[in-house]
């Protein structure tokens, strides 16, 4: 997974893996998944330069606690670590790792199918 420069961007050298995307799966009758991939494994602080590691768990309790609904940590090789919550909240999600995470602005984040 690519590096997160917090003052410019990912450390990759084309724009389409540098984003992260937010999807909505249908289950069965009006049940379905929003699934966020493509999120950052470490953080780069912009003054300092540390390479911090982004804690997951510690954001997918703040996305539970906030929009009242359960989700789980999929690790995946190819794709990372992917957070998947039920129901389909995924413009509710992009407001909150763009405001309350701050790790992604909003020209990285895609949202699919809406």
């Amino acid at each position: 997974m690519e590096k997160w420069d917090a003052s410019g961007g990912f450390d990759t050298k084309g724009s389409g893996s540098a984003k992260v995307h937010i999807r909505m799966q249908q289950r069965n009758g009006r049940k379905s998944w929003t699934t966020v991939q493509g999120f950052p494994e470490s953080v780069r602080l912009p003054k300092s330069g540390r390479v911090l590691q982004v804690d997951f768990d510690k954001i997918l309790r703040g996305l539970k606690k906030s929009f009242r609904t359960n989700g789980t940590l999929i690790k995946d090789e190819e794709h990372g670590t992917i957070i998947q919550l039920q129901g389909d909240i995924r413009k509710e999600v992009a407001e909150f790792l763009i405001d309350a995470t701050a790790i992604v602005t909003k020209d990285q984040i895609m949202i699919h199918g809406s």
